[in-house]
């Protein structure tokens, strides 16, 4: 994916949305978001058209380390065990930037390896990262191959930005039809989004 498409994925994952998951496979790290600024064409019209899931997996030579500044050695196990979300700062995620995953790094205490991280030498190495800081905990993912996918599949750099774009026609829709009888179902991620940009 171009960087201008996986920018446009950052900005529509961290506005308003959390991390919700994370899972571990042979060679493959998938991280799992939840309220993304992406337009959902398969709800129906009586629900919220804000993807609720999307996930983002790394194959090849896949690593993960998670961050925090948490008293609980465990609490990654609890997170992936529990139904424990965490809000992403807002557009504190990038993809493919080396020194924001530095930086993302270096704002947390403990480092936990979960698969196969080797410091500096990994992130040079990938082809492809994803960092974010999500309050008192964070993450940093990276491996050769990476892919978007949700509940239709897998996402190509043309859908995410046509399904950005919507999603904007649509939260412009949403504010001004809000508190008629026309109103749209409420949308959490409209609620409390204040999108500062577009494509």
């Amino acid at each position: 994916m171009n960087i201008h498409s996986l920018n446009i994925l950052a900005d529509a994952i961290s506005d308003a949305g959390s991390w919700y998951w994370w899972l571990t496979g042979d060679d493959m790290v998938q991280v799992q978001f939840c309220d993304v600024m992406l337009y959902d064409e398969n709800t129906s019209e009586k629900e919220p058209h804000s993807t609720d899931i999307l996930a983002v997996r790394f194959h090849g030579n896949a690593f993960a380390v998670f961050l925090d500044n948490l008293n609980d050695e465990k609490w990654y196990e609890h997170f992936h065990d529990d139904s424990v979300i965490y809000e992403i700062d807002t557009y504190n995620m990038a993809f493919d930037d080396v020194k924001e995953a530095e930086r993302i790094m270096n704002d947390f205490q403990h480092k936990t390896v979960i698969r196969d991280f080797s410091g500096s030498a990994a992130l040079l190495r990938a082809k492809h990262l994803l960092c974010a800081g999500c309050g008192d905990v964070g993450f940093v993912v990276g491996a050769d191959e990476m892919e978007v996918v949700g509940r239709k599949g897998k996402y190509t750099e043309e859908e995410i930005e046509t399904a950005y774009q919507k999603w904007f026609d649509y939260w412009k829709a949403y504010w001004k039809l809000r508190g008629t009888k026309d109103a749209n179902p409420k949308d959490y991620v409209c609620e409390v989004s204040i999108p500062v940009r577009e494509i």
